[in-house]
C-alpha cells in the first residue's frame, strides 16, 4: 500500500505530485538504532543524517511522509525568522544564539544543497526571497536587517522601489529585503523525495502506524504502535 491508497486532502500538491514510496504499516518487534517517531520534514532529515553516520534507523508515520503541514505548506524556503534579528538572537542566547544564527544564515542553501545532492526532484528553484516594504516609514527595518544579516555573512540586498516593481511587477512596494538564498520548492515533493533517500539507504519507515505509546525499559526505548 503507497500514498496513492490513501485519502490524501484537496490541495494543489496533492493534485500535481507523483506518489511516494511503497511503505509497509509496521507489524511485529523491529529493533533500530534509533527510532524516528514522524515523516515530515525533520524526521526524514533527522533518518537521513543517522544513516549518513552509520545508524541503523527506523520512522514511524502516523499516515504518509508529507501528509501534515510537511506536505500543506506554500513551499516558500525563507533563511530568516520573521521578527527576531541576528543581534537580538545573540544577546539573548549568546553562543547558542550564534549557532542559531549560522543555522538560520545556511537553511535555505543547506536545503537546496541536500536536493541536488540526491536528485530530489521538488520543483525546486534558488532564486532568492523578497520581502517588500508596505510603508515608507518600514524601509528603517528593512535597512536593519540587511545590515545584520550582511554583518553575519548572508547574501541580502536592499531593494528600491523601481528593483521590487521590476522584480514582482508591482507599484505597491515601496523597496524591499533580498535574500538570494531563498527560494521554492514543491513540499509534498520534498516530503516524498525524501523519503525516497531514505529509503534507499536502508532505513525502514512505517506508514499508518501512529505512535501509541513512548515508554523506556531494560535501558532501551519502547515505542508501540497499533500492530507494532
Amino acid at each position: 500500500m503507497n500514498s496513492t491508497n490513501v485519502h490524501w486532502p484537496e490541495s494543489l500538491w496533492a493534485a500535481v505530485t507523483p506518489a511516494g514510496p511503497e511503505l509497509p504499516e509496521l507489524a511485529g518487534a523491529q529493533e533500530a538504532d534509533v527510532v524516528v517517531i514522524g515523516g515530515g520534514f525533520t524526521g526524514l532529515s533527522t533518518a537521513l543524517h543517522l544513516r549518513d553516520a552509520g545508524l541503523d534507523v527506523a520512522v514511524v508515520e502516523a499516515m504518509e511522509p508529507g501528509w501534515g503541514a510537511s506536505g500543506r505548506n506554500n513551499g516558500q524556503v525563507i533563511p530568516t525568522l520573521s521578527r527576531p534579528d541576528p543581534e537580538d538572537i545573540i544577546a539573548k542566547h549568546g553562543a547558542a544564539g550564534e549557532r542559531f544564527v549560522a543555522l538560520l544564515r545556511d537553511s535555505a542553501s543547506i536545503l537546496f544543497d541536500l536536493t541536488r545532492r540526491y536528485n530530489i526532484p521538488a520543483e525546486q528553484e534558488q532564486t532568492g526571497w523578497v520581502q517588500p516594504v508596505h510603508s515608507p516609514g518600514r524601509i528603517k527595518i528593512a535597512e536593519r536587517r540587511v545590515r545584520q544579516w550582511s554583518k553575519f555573512g548572508a547574501p541580502v540586498e536592499l531593494l528600491s522601489r523601481d528593483q521590487v516593481r521590476d522584480m514582482l511587477g508591482s507599484d505597491a512596494w515601496f523597496g524591499g529585503f533580498w535574500n538570494r538564498s531563498g527560494g521554492h520548492i514543491n513540499p509534498l515533493a520534498l516530503s516524498r523525495g525524501l523519503a525516497g533517500v531514505v529509503v534507499e539507504k536502508g532505513a525502514r519507515i512505517f506508514a499508518r502506524s501512529p505512535a501509541t505509546s513512548i515508554a523506556r525499559r531494560d535501558g532501551k526505548w519502547l515505542v508501540k504502535t497499533a500492530l507494532g
